[in-house]
């Protein structure tokens, strides 16, 4: 991660800034690339490590000189001169990465968006957002399949031109390309939530548990996805770190509800009625939660009944629904509860997981194996 939210271009081996934008990058980005770039020999291999080392060390000037040293014997050498892209990006030197990641965009290779990636940060971090749209936007035209072009413009349109829907938008193309990425569907959950959207938050949260059930934002997300099964619809996470009786008391569904992701009013008026059931259960001495999976389990139920009609030209209908429609018809609902919730307050979930090791498995494979819709 390059920040909190970016998703990382990095590429290690073996796997100032100026209140004129250079004309001459902007009129040679967004081209096809004609260069052929020639591959690296083992010592500028070495070479290149040890600028790795150097950079992760903090120490820019001599990471920049090893590949500088590279590029003096083979300027065609991509890998050093990405790295030296990157180097000059954290240092800051913001200028002199975008002239020499324009330089690295000129070579065909699976690195292009890499490049595209690094001069549009730049522009970013310069306080021209514009112009890195513009750059993400070309490096898409070059390189479609590039997830990181796709969320990192997400990035800049919801952080630095403060525009949710936009960012939206490119969220979720990058899910479509990248189903497995923890980071999309949190950021997506997210975006989903601040603008109210609750059941698609929902939806985004509940797959970012699945993916990354014990990570370090797994409880935020866990918060998130139980504020919105109490009832909540808007705002961060009131009491995630409660126990599930202790909740904020359910909302009413808002008039003037968004549909524009799909209509779920009568969705969410059941989680507020199964919300209320779940209060009056334990109210009258039923366990925590053997009383939330009959309340998971009913909810998974009644979306399972949806007509897949109703949501054929949604984003949520087409990626999100079958999905867990299928979880609820393969009776996968109760490990997939206990398989989200490993960061949570909840008594007997380490327990629940050991014990049923069998069944984790079992949906585990599931889950990987599942084909997203694209």
């Amino acid at each position: 991660m390059r920040s909190s939210v970016r998703l990382a271009v990095r590429m290690v081996l073996g796997m100032c800034l100026l209140a004129v934008w250079p004309a001459l990058v902007l009129a040679q980005s967004g081209t096809a690339p004609t260069r052929t770039a020639k591959p690296s020999t083992d010592a500028e291999d070495a070479v290149i490590q040890a600028g790795v080392a150097l950079h992760d060390q903090g120490k820019f000037d001599e990471a920049i000189a090893k590949y500088e040293e590279v590029l003096r014997q083979s300027p065609d050498n991509l890998t050093a001169l990405y790295e030296l892209a990157y180097t000059l990006h954290e240092k800051p030197d913001l200028t002199r990465s975008i002239e020499v990641a324009t330089r690295g965009s000129t070579y065909q290779s699976d690195m292009l968006p890499m490049f595209y990636d690094l001069v549009a940060s730049s522009l970013d971090t310069m306080g021209k957002p514009e112009d890195a749209i513009a750059m993400y936007k070309k490096g898409i035209a070059l390189a479609p399949d590039a997830t990181t072009l796709y969320f990192n413009m997400a990035v800049t349109y919801l952080e630095s031109l403060k525009d949710p829907t936009e960012a939206r938008r490119w969220l979720k193309q990058a899910a479509i390309l990248d189903p497995l990425e923890p980071e999309i569907q949190l950021m997506l959950g997210q975006v989903y939530q601040n603008a109210g959207y609750p059941t698609p938050a929902l939806f985004a949260f509940a797959k970012y548990l699945i993916l990354e059930p014990t990570g370090s934002r797994a409880l935020t997300a866990y918060g998130y996805w139980r504020q919105i099964l109490r009832g909540g619809t808007t705002g961060a996470p009131s009491a995630a770190a409660q126990p599930m009786r202790d909740a904020a008391t359910p909302q009413a569904p808002r008039p003037g509800a968004k549909i524009d992701e799909g209509d779920f009013a009568d969705f969410e008026a059941e989680i507020l009625r199964s919300q209320q059931k779940l209060i009056a259960d334990m109210d009258g001495g039923a366990q925590e939660m053997p009383t939330f999976l009959a309340q998971l389990t009913h909810l998974l139920d009644v979306l399972a009944a949806r007509p897949a009609a109703r949501d054929q030209d949604t984003f949520i209908g087409k990626y999100y629904l079958p999905y867990f429609r299928e979880l609820d018809q393969k009776h996968f609902v109760e490990v997939y509860a206990y398989w989200s919730m490993q960061r949570a307050p909840v008594p007997g979930v380490r327990e629940w997981l050991t014990a049923n090791q069998a069944r984790v498995r079992e949906f585990l494979d599931w889950t990987g194996k599942y084909e997203w819709a694209k």
